[in-house]
């Protein structure tokens, strides 16, 4: 299964780039291009989705529609786009139990 979620990335000093997704709390990226900050974001949603699932926790939903930017600095650039990623599987602890036991 796959879900979209929006992602920000700015552009700090240097061109140096940070990203997040504002659905998932913790995943977040960087790097000295958008196109390493993107790969890096990806990875840290896969590492927070995993983590989530692995604890029985469905992928939050993708609820993002935009972002306030009055709350942040003027001088970064951004960029919003949408990612699509592959949702782990969420198993149960009773499911992941029978299993160690078999």
């Amino acid at each position: 299964m796959k879900r979209s979620y929006m992602v920000v990335y700015e552009r700090a000093a240097e061109d140096n780039w940070g990203a997040w997704a504002p659905d998932i709390g913790g995943a977040v990226g960087a790097g000295d291009s958008l196109d390493l900050a993107r790969q890096s974001l990806r990875e840290g949603i896969a590492i927070q989705l995993e983590y989530l699932a692995e604890q029985g926790v469905e992928a939050p939903p993708a609820v993002a529609k935009g972002v306030d930017f009055s709350e942040f600095e003027p001088e970064p650039h951004y960029e919003i786009e949408w990612m699509t990623v592959d949702l782990p599987q969420v198993v149960s602890h009773a499911e992941e139990h029978t299993k160690q036991a078999a």
